[in-house]
């Protein structure tokens, strides 16, 4: 990381340990970048999911699952995993420890998440404390033809 960048990313450590919260390693302001992805349309890049801006999006083009992967500069310690997502309904997140994304391990999974009928899903699922270079996030199954990630957050540590 540049180094002004390299020093925000530990300002916003330092702020979020000092109330409490883990930072979101899986931002791209921090490093992170989604590096492939099963679909693709160039209105809705997978890069949308960490971006963090709640406008944008990935969307699906049909059939599952459907898959994207993170990747972080660093090894990194994941806690937690928060969604935001749209016609979702069975998740899994694996994760890599590797240099290279070769060989994933089940972090969390399978889940359902429901379909309350607002649009929006928010899901957030406490994991077990894993260090990780890559995380892939699996879609399953959706309640339609295409789901919708706005967002994909992981709390940990550097």
């Amino acid at each position: 990381l540049p180094p002004r960048a390299e020093e925000a990313t530990r300002t916003n450590f330092i702020v979020n340990q000092r109330f409490n919260r883990m930072a979101n390693v899986a931002s791209s302001s921090d490093g992170a970048k989604a590096i492939s992805a099963t679909s693709s349309d160039s209105r809705f890049p997978v890069s949308n999911v960490i971006d963090g801006d709640s406008k944008t999006c990935w969307v699906t083009t049909g059939l599952y699952p459907q898959e994207f992967i993170i990747a972080f500069p660093e090894s990194v310690s994941i806690a937690r995993i928060r969604t935001q997502t749209r016609n979702v309904r069975n998740i899994t997140v694996e994760y890599c420890d590797q240099r290279q994304p070769t060989s994933f391990e089940t972090l969390y999974g399978p889940v359902e998440i429901k379909d309350e009928g607002t649009g929006l899903q928010i899901e957030s699922q406490q994991c077990k404390q894993t260090s990780c270079r890559f995380l892939k996030v699996k879609i399953l199954s959706g309640w339609s033809d295409f789901a919708v990630v706005y967002s994909f957050e992981a709390e940990g540590g550097m």
